[in-house]
């Protein structure tokens, strides 16, 4: 009789707590929708979304909302991390293995093919499906070659050059063979090496490996009973109780006033920023090496671009490519990085046949071409495809 009573008494507590924690989660759910409603539906705004340029044109509110809206529905993929998810929309479709579509693309066994890799920038944020590089790309090779013309855009956000080597051997393991082989990327790899401190890691290295080890506790007695108390503070009903007994207490006034939280970069590690864009660059210029060595093994040509950069260059800059510039040049240690990495890189190109700088491409336009400090308009897009163009046709 006692353990049915007990029995029933904890029964109708998880009742009574999960009934509680669905109204905590309802509650919270429709504080944020009324806090923001457009922004909890898609995600915050980006700056880049209020540049001049996308306020004439009809399609980019859809854009934007498409663009937020993709973002959020990543998928684990094999050996790289990760690819958005299938989606369909009127300015970006993704398809089922998680490459944004080239419109006009004719992947025929017979084609002409090319494969695009990069991070955000050759992936097109910014731009809707016409408006990328292998749209513009597959637009001019089309009139071009006598045959079909299949530019495919494996190309992600965050992504490092390894990750885009690593895609390129999974499309060669698979028995897809391209004809020209297009790396549009170094962004990446002064991003990830600006939060960690080291070259050759991925984007958020520090997020990933926690989040990974985390579920790696020894299984000790503590940790055992620790558990189910880390559970219930995850829990909506926690912090609603949390929040209640907090209008509840009398705050006590804090005795100091808190420090900022710093900012964890290479600079605050104490890196020499000399030695660490020498390590970057030879972390890209090896992988280089190694696509050279499979374009020569496999048959097709291989060209690396240096995109261009706000930081960089003698475009004349429209006001909002100054403001642009001044809030890159207040973070300082990304800047100085940037700077370092590229004259580090470009020091002496011609040991590297098929390596490009377009740093100066945009350097007689007057327009508006960047809408942040590293992506560009579909117009700049259209610049940059046009050169590589250029450069395919004349090998």
């Amino acid at each position: 009789m006692f353990y049915q009573a007990v029995a029933v008494l904890l029964l109708n507590t998880l009742l009574i707590f999960a009934c509680f924690e669905l109204a905590a989660r309802g509650v919270f759910k429709m504080a944020r929708v009324i806090a923001n409603p457009t922004a909890q539906l898609v995600g915050e705004r980006n700056p880049r979304e209020t540049v001049s340029y996308y306020q004439s044109q009809a399609w980019a509110e859809q854009y934007w909302y498409e663009f937020r809206l993709s973002g959020a529905q990543n998928r684990y993929y094999p050996y790289v991390g990760w690819r958005r998810a299938p989606f369909k929309g009127q300015t970006i479709e993704i398809d089922q293995h998680g490459v944004r579509v080239t419109p006009g693309a004719d992947c025929r066994p017979d084609a002409f093919h090319v494969f695009a890799f990069g991070e955000s920038g050759m992936w097109g944020t910014g731009a809707p499906n016409w408006g990328t590089i292998p749209a513009y790309l597959q637009q001019g090779l089309a009139k071009l070659r006598p045959e079909p013309v299949c530019v495919r855009n494996f190309a992600e956000h965050a992504y490092v050059s390894m990750q885009d080597l690593i895609m390129l051997l999974l499309q060669l393991r698979s028995g897809n063979r391209p004809d020209v082989v297009l790396f549009y990327n170094i962004g990446g790899d002064i991003y990830s090496a600006y939060q960690s401190g080291r070259a050759g890691l991925l984007e958020n290295f520090g997020q990933i490996a926690a989040r990974f080890e985390g579920r790696q506790e020894p299984a000790t007695l503590v940790n055992r009973l620790r558990r189910p108390v880390n559970w219930l503070r995850r829990t909506d009903a926690y912090a609603l109780l949390d929040q209640l007994l907090g209008k509840l207490t009398i705050a006590q006034p804090p005795q100091h006033a808190p420090t900022p939280r710093q900012l964890v970069t290479y600079e605050s590690m104490g890196i020499d920023v000399a030695a660490l864009s020498g390590s970057i660059v030879q972390d890209y210029m090896g992988h280089y090496q190694m696509v050279e060595a499979l374009a020569h093994k496999y048959g097709f040509k291989a060209f690396f671009f240096l995109p261009p950069t706000l930081a960089l260059g003698h475009k004349p800059l429209t006001p909002e490519e100054q403001a642009m510039t001044q809030k890159l040049e207040s973070e300082a240690a990304l800047y100085k990085l940037i700077k370092a990495v590229y004259h580090t890189i470009e020091r002496d190109p011609a040991q590297y046949a098929h390596f490009y700088s377009l740093v100066h491409i945009f350097d007689d336009c007057d327009a508006l071409m960047f809408i942040d400090t590293g992506h560009v308009t579909p117009i700049g897009n259209e610049l940059i495809a046009k050169r590589m163009l250029d450069i395919i046709q004349a090998y």
